[in-house]
């Protein structure tokens, strides 16, 4: 289905590139993303731009280099009078990085914008057992974290290829509460190859129980380049069936909603009002700046991704070069269409004048000049979305169809991104999907 609904062409970037960015900044409010693409070890279905890292050394040259490219971005972008309201870090593995590091990255862009003193950062459990290494992220401007804790049951664990321990999930969860982290976030995975529901179920009845604010479950993604792919297929262990999706997708709803955790969008519970750790608004709406080796950034316009090999990317930055391997135009029709799935597959909700405030224009009047409204009318007469005074909302029933919205788009729109900017380090022209 994604494949035949959306097709976009990025070009090597130019001069030009840099003007669009420019020009297609409107909003004052940015977000900015950093990618670390380091690991200690490759995650067995981990499908994005990640390498390994033993030397010290490249982490303290790649800090450098991303400060390079911030200051880039600054002197660029200047004039604009941005106003960074929100600031994350993913990867790999970001917390591979000191608390002073982010302290220096965070100096930058408060150098550079107008942006407070705080990241939200994805962090692995064994880098957080350590309770003076977590005090010392907290000490350096690190707010929120989102821990990849993925499953509480060992031999999931393996199955994934996670280096941690369930204890040491546990240990991190309590250390980022006794260091004051104002949120925190745990990451869980399920249509693992071999699970089973109950499996699935337990899982999520001891993530319930811990002392955390939010529980982000995501179905595991196997794409053809990433490591585990070859292994499921020599060992002909296979994924859930869609039936079983479907039953984990609605036991989360219910196990989690039934245990104090409010739906805050398709992959999210959140146990306080009106917050969420996830970035996905700004990945699929707009603006954000991405930066950093394979970082992907969307003005509202303009939709660029960062070379994807590190040597190149730290070489573009101190040579004083912003480090984009390949851009594209965002029509306003097709931005329309984004923000439309974000917050109605996504985030459940669209409301008409979020809508009219972002575009300038009725909700009805631009999803009736596009095939994408006649899908949306199909869905409605599915009872998937149901129409009220004041917007769309997703329905208990299509709740399951958001999950395979959203899945064909993430495997074939940023998983095939990530895929063929990783092939070379400047390619001239990547279609995709």
């Amino acid at each position: 289905m994604a494949k035949k609904a959306f097709k976009a062409v990025f070009k090597k970037a130019d001069s030009s590139t840099f003007e669009a960015i420019q020009r297609t900044l409107k909003e004052r409010e940015v977000a900015v993303y950093i990618h670390i693409p380091f690991c200690r070890s490759i995650c067995l279905y981990c499908p994005y731009v990640r390498y390994l890292v033993h030397d010290p050394k490249v982490i303290l040259k790649y800090v450098d280099a991303l400060e390079a490219e911030i200051r880039l971005y600054g002197n660029l972008l200047g004039d604009l009078d941005l106003a960074i309201v929100d600031i994350h870090a993913g990867g790999g593995t970001p917390s591979l990085l000191s608390g002073e590091q982010f302290e220096r990255i965070l100096g930058t862009l408060a150098e550079c914008f107008d942006a407070e003193p705080r990241i939200s950062i994805e962090a692995n459990p064994e880098d957080l057992t350590d309770e003076s290494r977590v005090f010392d992220l907290v000490d350096h401007g690190v707010t929120e974290v989102s821990l990849g804790v993925q499953s509480f049951n060992p031999q999931m664990l393996r199955r994934l290829g996670r280096r941690h321990s369930v204890e040491d999930s546990i240990r991190s969860i309590e250390n980022l509460r006794q260091a004051g982290v104002d949120y925190i976030n745990i990451d869980m995975m399920y249509m693992i190859p071999g699970q089973t529901i109950d499996d699935w179920e337990r899982d999520l009845e001891i993530a319930a129980e811990q002392d955390v604010d939010e529980i982000t479950c995501y179905p595991t993604l196997i794409t053809e380049y990433c490591p585990g792919y070859r292994l499921v297929k020599k060992r002909n262990i296979s994924q859930p069936n869609k039936r079983a999706f479907k039953k984990m997708v609605y036991a989360t709803e219910d196990l989690l909603s039934s245990r104090g955790f409010e739906p805050v969008e398709i992959y999210g519970y959140s146990r306080k009002h009106g917050w969420k750790y996830a970035t996905v608004n700004y990945e699929m709406e707009g603006p954000l700046l991405g930066i950093g080796c394979g970082a992907m950034g969307f003005t509202g316009g303009c939709e660029y991704v960062n070379t994807c090999s590190v040597p190149e990317y730290i070489r573009s930055a101190f040579d004083g070069r912003i480090p984009i391997a390949g851009a594209r135009l965002v029509s306003v029709e097709e931005r329309a269409i984004r923000y439309t799935v974000c917050r109605l597959f996504v985030c459940r909700d669209l409301k008409f004048e979020d809508f009219r405030l972002k575009f300038k224009e009725d909700f009805r009047d631009v999803m009736s000049r596009s095939g994408f409204g006649r899908f949306l009318a199909l869905l409605r007469l599915l009872r998937r979305i149901q129409g009220y005074p004041e917007g769309i909302k997703l329905t208990r029933k299509g709740l399951f169809t958001a999950h395979l919205i959203c899945w064909a788009f993430v495997l074939n729109v940023p998983c095939r991104i990530c895929e063929e900017f990783m092939k070379t380090a400047w390619p001239t022209e990547v279609t995709i999907p």
